[in-house]
């Protein structure tokens, strides 16, 4: 795949099948390890290995996830690849099927419970590690701007952000990236990026005082 592929827009299949929290974090895992085995994933998330394999072919289903024969051991053997970089949400009326937007609310809506949790399981880690309670490595972190920007500088951002991961992927990939630690000793990092103008802000706060 080329690093600067676009972003696949969602389908309603897709939102369907990711509606499940396991398969959320599968997908989510196979995105950081870009090619795994059942096994694999299986020993990342702490779940058996014939529910990982399940899920698997549900994401298969939807077109989220493609097997990778080349790198089989044998005819048994299933090696699994994400199908896209990356998805978007897309515009108001790509998904004719889901006219009233059902199955993107019930997705979004899974999306920032997710990151509600991951926000104050981070928050609880800096308690503690501000406390002196957390020894060794970091294991989070925030980082916050604010620009003053037109819609137009703010798509050129996002694309510009788009082709950040991609990039660093290929870095690490290609011994670009140095590290005084062994390949071993990596784990999932959930990097996550929120573009939010202030109008919308204002616009919550309006509404949350007219209720």
């Amino acid at each position: 795949m080329s690093n600067h592929e676009p972003p696949v827009t969602f389908t309603t299949p897709m939102l369907k099948a990711i509606a499940n929290p396991l398969r959320r974090q599968i997908l989510d895992a196979l995105s950081a390890m870009e090619t795994a085995r059942a096994a694999d994933l299986a020993q990342a998330l702490g779940v058996p290995a014939n529910k990982v394999s399940f899920h698997l072919r549900e994401l298969a289903k939807a077109d989220m996830i493609v097997e990778v024969p080349e790198l089989a051991r044998d005819r048994r053997d299933r090696v699994w690849k994400p199908a896209a970089r990356g998805y978007t949400t897309g515009k108001v009326g790509e998904r004719p099927e889901d006219q009233t937007g059902t199955a993107m609310d019930a997705y979004l809506s899974q999306v920032v419970h997710d990151e509600q949790r991951r926000l104050q399981a981070t928050l609880r880690y800096a308690e503690r590690h501000y406390r002196g309670e957390e020894s060794g490595e970091i294991k989070a972190q925030m980082q916050t701007s604010n620009l003053m920007l037109t819609q137009d500088e703010c798509d050129e951002l996002m694309r510009r952000m788009e082709e950040v991961i991609p990039a660093f992927r290929e870095d690490l990939k290609n011994g670009k990236v140095t590290s005084s630690q062994p390949a071993g000793d990596r784990e999932i990092w959930h990097v996550m990026s929120l573009f939010n103008a202030d109008s919308l802000l204002n616009e919550s706060q309006e509404g949350d005082q007219s209720s």
